[in-house]
């Protein structure tokens, strides 16, 4: 079939109310997705396959997750476990996703419609080796290739990336475990975690997009994975090991450290910031659970030790319209979505419908 039947066909699909009462379609092939009378987030991950990557679209209408197609990259994921956070990412407001290929060495950038469907605009190498990570800022974009210990830069054009030439930076000497790259709120830095040194690592971005040397931390406590940052620009990562946040800022080009809280959990790995109402959703794939912190000029309060009991494997996170948390749980292989009111978190679960490689979430809200 040709690319563009699958996303005709994917496009009547869209127009059909799925029941979820009954089993539904593995989210291998352009499947059924449930209808919609009005605006509906589209969530994605990918199938990481070694033989061939794919971003797997689910669509979330009245609260119900339905598989909404699959999407070729055109590159390789690694048929295992990324260990970071930030492998599929939209850019330009909604209107591109950008997905790591970490099997293949590359990036693919591809166009989201408004109903969520997508189609392939350019696959690029990523400048290095196992690209596990991507971030936006405008149309700027840095990978970050665990592989190799460096990032690379680029410039969305028309949706396309083009390598950013003289931007490629290593990580800092030493440097293990490369979990995340993301920018500041303001794009005036870099900041990489490296879980297995321990440490972090902070770039300055100049005028034409190129990052300086790395300048590195050692992290408050072992395992600094997921993160994310304030309304202020101070760096919220979670750490691992301990199951606890540390913010930082990094206003000055170095991290400096602000705060640190445990959450009572397990593995606190992943993170998000809704920078809006100052809380911080924190993943426990060890015990199951999602902890809430109120994080305010990098002070941080623990609001709740267990904000929703979402089971499974939590890992990664992406916030949606009126944080809406969703999460891939990687024991059970599905989607969920988890809704916060005054009576409790509700968590819907999506079919088990992800292959154990799948990597990354994001959500297109628009």
């Amino acid at each position: 079939m040709s690319a563009t039947a699958k996303n005709l066909r994917a496009r009547a699909a869209l127009a059909v109310v799925a029941v979820l009462g009954g089993a539904l379609a593995v989210a291998g092939a352009p499947g059924v997705a449930s209808a919609s009378t009005g605006r509906a987030a589209t969530v994605y991950t990918l199938s990481n396959s070694a033989a061939g990557n794919s971003v797997l679209a689910f669509r979330d209408v009245h609260g119900v997750l339905a598989p909404a197609g699959s999407y070729p990259t055109g590159g390789l994921g690694s048929d295992a476990g990324l260990g970071s956070q930030g492998a599929v990412v939209p850019a330009d407001h909604g209107r591109i996703l950008l997905a790591v290929n970490a099997g293949s060495d590359s990036v693919t950038s591809l166009r989201v419609a408004e109903d969520g469907v997508l189609s392939a605009v350019a696959t690029v190498a990523s400048g290095g080796t196992r690209p596990v990570s991507v971030t936006v800022h405008g149309d700027l974009v840095y990978v970050l290739n665990a592989g190799s210990g460096t990032i690379t830069g680029f410039r969305l054009h028309d949706g396309v990336p083009a390598p950013l030439a003289g931007s490629t930076r290593a990580v800092s000497s030493g440097a293990a475990g490369a979990a995340e790259v993301a920018f500041s709120p303001d794009g005036s830095r870099l900041v990489v975690t490296e879980k297995g040194s321990n440490s972090l690592d902070t770039f300055t971005v100049d005028r034409h997009g190129r990052a300086s040397t790395a300048s590195r931390t050692a992290s408050a406590a072992a395992v600094p994975f997921g993160f994310d940052f304030d309304s202020r620009g101070n760096a919220v990562v979670s750490d691992a090991a301990a199951s606890a946040v540390t913010t930082y800022s990094v206003a000055s080009g170095t991290a400096r450290q602000l705060a640190y809280l445990p959450d009572g959990g397990g593995a606190a790995c992943w993170l998000v910031v809704s920078r809006p109402t100052g809380t911080a959703y924190v993943a426990n794939a060890a015990t199951g659970t999602i902890s809430t912190y109120r994080v305010h000029d990098g002070a941080l309060t623990l609001t709740a030790p267990i904000a929703a009991t979402v089971g499974g494997h939590p890992t990664d996170e992406a916030l949606g319209r009126g944080d809406v948390l969703y999460i891939r749980d990687a024991t059970n292989n599905r989607l969920q979505a988890v809704r916060f009111g005054a009576v409790g978190a509700q968590v819907t679960d999506a079919p088990s419908v992800l292959p154990g490689s799948a990597a990354g979430i994001a959500v297109v809200d628009r």
